[in-house]
């Protein structure tokens, strides 16, 4: 009897530690997402980002009929061509495009 309580009490924490295989931390997946967004702009575009990248705006939207997140980084240029926006393949996780500038 005295054996069972010990691997109940040692078994519970790794129980009560474990999460779904499928479950995801929201903050780390958008944080995750905006890093692939981010990584994938030339030096010079991230030279003209004005905001901080890991606070840019963060959608679903599609790109060429495939589900993606939409991440728009505003710039010293929107005046004259708008945000660059990025978008995320939700399976994938890559960079798959970016909206063209006016």
């Amino acid at each position: 009897m005295k054996n069972l309580i010990i691997i109940i009490i040692t078994v519970i924490p790794f129980i009560y530690g474990c999460k779904k295989e499928n479950e995801k931390d929201p903050v780390l997946s958008d944080r995750w997402i905006r890093e692939i967004a981010w990584n994938s702009l030339s030096d010079y575009d991230k030279s003209t980002v004005i905001v901080d990248w890991q606070q840019a705006p963060l959608a679903k939207s599609r790109f060429n009929g495939i589900s993606a997140y939409a991440v728009s980084f505003n710039t010293s240029m929107d005046a004259l061509l708008g945000p660059i926006t990025v978008y995320v393949s939700v399976t994938a996780n890559v960079a798959i495009g970016q909206d063209m500038r006016d």
